[in-house]
């Protein structure tokens, strides 16, 4: 190269790094979005370490078996392989990104035979060297790519967190709900037995000339409604055992043998519930929409530089021997080297159309961030209510059972004593059954509520 053309190289090259001082990084919009100050609720603080970012919260139900199922979904559920494997491809995404701003170097060989035209002798020649290319990032558009992709592989890992929560929480929902059925399929098979029983209490009095067939169809319908009951309860806690078994990772006989560890009791008290902005901060599946905002707003960024001049630095070595009619030259160093400036000029607006593209992909981010937030509040105020709302109605639901243990102690004296006969015990012992299957089905409510709690207070496991 010339010293002429070396200078006007260098200003060319003076010119366009000035030009990139004028150009701006690209930066993530802020939501719009006026978060609450506090809950709508009251949430007392509770002593404890539930709930914090990276805890796994279902230590506090205090079931073994319900810790090994959770830590069995976590390392053989399918969905969490799938999310892993998406991780792993983003960030192999930036390392390709980052490839991208580094020189690049390759082989080349050639042969060809021949002339260019009938004037010109044949000539062979072969050559072979190395090519190598480096295109300055002067506007930032390949370090905005890296960027986008570093985004996107911090949005994949927190996508796989966001996802074991959610498996997390749904074990420990089936888990519950496995014991609350099982249980309450125990219920129903002593309230079928004890309908049996008045059944036959009756068909005696019938045959005695002491009641009427209508009290014996009476009873017998009550009868059949029960035995359904309980085929339903057993085939509901069957089907979930193997909804259990698919989160687990496994076949839906190898959770054959759980539901026999019962809870008893309402669960303990719920976490001290964060403030809306530290439960955003907290939560992965609004924290991944956030980094997904600032990806579209780099790719915005990078769509933009395409207004700008491309610079790309070449240079070429090779050893090459010419053969001209029989007689062959000595083998020849042959290097090369020079500067590539381009820019856009006409082009039928495609690179104005990418613009707009990647803007409208800015705001379609910006919305399902603002739209993954107002989720999250939700999600938190509506545990809160339920957690709330299922209390309540577990503390009237005991009340009524022991009101009902009540009774049913007393007719069994009165039927002792001789003043009552015995379809009033049976009565009241099937009045005080339906008591204890309405709190059972409270306390899976409230259990079911204090896991919807954790979930959507739980940070990363």
């Amino acid at each position: 190269m010339s010293p002429f053309a070396r200078t006007h190289v260098g200003a060319c090259v003076a010119l366009l790094s000035a030009l990139a001082g004028c150009a701006t990084s690209a930066v993530a919009p802020q939501p719009s979005l006026a978060l609450p100050a506090a809950w709508s609720i009251d949430t007392p603080p509770v002593a404890g370490e539930a709930g914090r970012a990276g805890d796994a919260w279902w230590r506090d139900f205090g079931s073994a078996e319900l810790d090994a199922l959770i830590e069995t979904a976590l390392q053989a559920n399918r969905d969490l392989r799938i999310a892993a494997a998406r991780v792993a491809q983003a960030r192999a995404g930036v390392d390709a990104a980052d490839a991208d701003r580094r020189p690049q170097l390759g082989l080349a060989a050639a042969a060809s035979r021949g002339r260019d035209s009938s004037a010109d002798p044949k000539a062979d020649v072969t050559s072979i060297g190395f090519r190598a290319s480096w295109e300055l990032d002067l506007f930032g558009a390949k370090g905005l790519a890296g960027a986008a992709a570093r985004r996107d592989a911090q949005g994949a890992e927190l996508a796989n967190q966001a996802l074991r929560v959610a498996i997390a929480a749904e074990v420990a929902t089936a888990w519950f709900e496995i014991q609350a059925l099982a249980q309450r399929e125990a219920v129903s098979r002593d309230a079928v037995a004890t309908l049996q029983r008045q059944v036959d209490v009756v068909r005696r009095r019938f045959e005695a000339g002491q009641s009427s067939v209508l009290d014996t169809d009476r009873l017998l319908a009550e009868l059949r409604q029960e035995e359904a009951a309980a085929a339903q309860l057993q085939g509901a806690q069957r089907s979930r055992l193997r909804q259990l078994a698919v989160l687990c990772g496994g076949a839906p006989s190898t959770t054959a043998a759980l539901g026999s560890a019962a809870f008893t009791g309402a669960p303990a008290a719920g976490l001290a519930a964060p403030l809306p902005a530290e439960l955003l901060e907290r939560r992965p599946d609004v924290q991944l929409q956030a980094r997904a905002v600032e990806a579209a707003a780099a790719r915005l960024g990078v769509a933009k530089r395409d207004l700008y001049p491309r610079i790309q630095l070449d240079w070429a070595g090779r050893k090459e021997r010419l053969a001209v009619d029989g007689a062959s030259a000595s083998p020849a160093l042959v290097v090369g080297y020079g500067l590539t400036v381009s820019l856009p000029i006409l082009d039928g607006g495609r690179i104005r159309s990418n613009i707009a593209v990647h803007e409208a992909r800015a705001e379609e981010a910006m919305a399902a961030y603002e739209k993954a937030m107002l989720g999250a509040l939700a999600d938190a105020e509506i545990a809160l209510v339920q957690q709330a709302a299922a209390d309540t109605s577990a503390s009237a639901l005991e009340q009524a059972l022991r009101a009902g243990n009540d009774a049913s102690r007393r007719s069994q004296r009165m039927f002792d004593a001789g003043l009552v006969g015995l379809d009033t015990v049976l009565d009241v012992h099937r009045s005080q059954l339906r008591a204890q299957d309405a709190l059972l089905q409270a306390r899976g409510a409230q259990w079911a509520a204090a896991v919807a709690v954790r979930r959507a207070f739980a940070g990363r496991v």
